[in-house]
């Protein structure tokens, strides 16, 4: 895994040069990246955009997206003198920070204006000193709000989930075949979730009902789901070096999932079988398919809220609850009435609308 340690302590600095008005954004994962990503080509348009992360394994993803920024650096180490000695290299015009990003010497220590973008607030000491350090949050949800004007913050407003801006900009390759069986995508899922969904739907999959793909949140776990569903006596593949014929598929590459959510049947979003909080509910549903998810969802309350108002959502508990709600939705199921792409422009509006409001100041 490359950590970019000579980047990150800027023993190799980044080359800022042919570039003006840097706007840096810094988004820690692929799946900030995906968030954020909406809204960068418009972004593009007034400044150059400096976008930085932190998590190893997004830079082999984000080096093939280079359309969507124009200069791409790990997130140096969290040290005063690191990021102060990293802002005068690149001069940025701003900062803009997803989610939940608390870094203590990079809010305290760095000059430029700082704006927090799809927030949700959590509470904790660190959450209380740095959300003082931003000039604008845009929050998630007016609870949010809410509470980080009782912990200080400056100013605050409300533009819903970004994450229901982030529909597909263009028609995805589609990466399996159906044969008259459903297709089951099970994504960004934990240790502990695919045995629970392979003990629903081992029989639907031995009859040929069902064929079932598994993409665990880290790909690193790839083998061990593998051997899990090899267990349950299933013809088992990874993606990488897919077999003609396979009963369970393992997701082992980045940027693939997306694919499988467009050709499925009923996909479920791990993270809410067990106490992760869950992860971004919305992609299966920007395609009209069912959506299955945990109780688990405390991260994206919203989400589900959204999903099962519109008739796409629908919370299950263990085995037995998937099983059922498998049988009833591939008996007869309509989407739901209500847009998700209406909403999602409406979103994405409101974030371009406060970010660049409050950055032309």
């Amino acid at each position: 895994m490359d950590f970019d340690l000579r980047k990150r302590l800027l023993l190799q600095k980044p080359e800022p040069e042919g570039f003006s008005n840097i706007l840096w954004v810094h988004c820690s994962s692929v799946g900030e990246f995906n968030t954020v990503k909406p809204l960068l080509k418009p972004l593009r348009e007034r400044f150059s955009v400096l976008l930085t992360y932190f998590s190893p394994r997004s830079k082999a993803y984000l080096e093939k997206r280079r359309d969507h920024f124009d200069l791409l650096f790990p997130l140096p180490i969290d040290l005063p003198w690191i990021v102060r000695k990293f802002e005068e290299t690149v001069k940025p015009s701003a900062l803009i920070i997803l989610e939940r990003e608390l870094w203590p010497s990079l809010l305290t220590f760095t000059r430029v204006k700082k704006v927090l973008i799809n927030a949700y607030a959590r509470g904790g000491l660190l959450e209380k000193l740095l959300v003082k350090k931003y000039s604008l949050i845009i929050a998630r949800k007016e609870e949010d709000k809410e509470e980080f004007i009782r912990r200080g913050a400056r100013k605050v407003t409300v533009c819903g989930n970004l994450k229901l801006a982030g529909f597909p900009e263009k028609e995805l390759k589609k990466p399996v075949k159906a044969h008259g069986e459903k297709l089951f995508v099970a994504g960004s899922t934990h240790r502990g979730e695919e045995e629970i969904v392979l003990g629903a739907l081992a029989g639907l999959i031995k009859t040929g009902d069902l064929k079932l793909v598994l993409a665990p949140r880290h790909i690193s776990r790839a083998e061990e789901v593998l051997e899990v569903a090899q267990r349950h006596g299933l013809k088992a593949s990874r993606w990488s070096k897919a077999e003609p014929e396979w009963e369970v598929l393992v997701v082992d590459t980045l940027g693939d999932l997306m694919s499988f959510y467009s050709v499925c049947d009923i996909a479920f979003v791990g993270g809410t079988l067990v106490p992760v909080g869950g992860h971004n509910l919305l992609e299966p549903a920007f395609f009209d398919k069912p959506v299955l998810f945990g109780p688990h969802t405390e991260k994206v309350t919203d989400l589900e809220e959204l999903l099962i108002h519109s008739g796409l959502g629908f919370m299950v508990s263990g085995e037995r609850e998937i099983l059922d709600t498998v049988n009833k939705v591939t008996a007869g199921f309509n989407p739901g009435k209500k847009s998700l792409r209406e909403i999602g422009m409406s979103v994405k509006d409101c974030y371009l609308k406060n970010i660049l409001s409050e950055l032309e100041k």
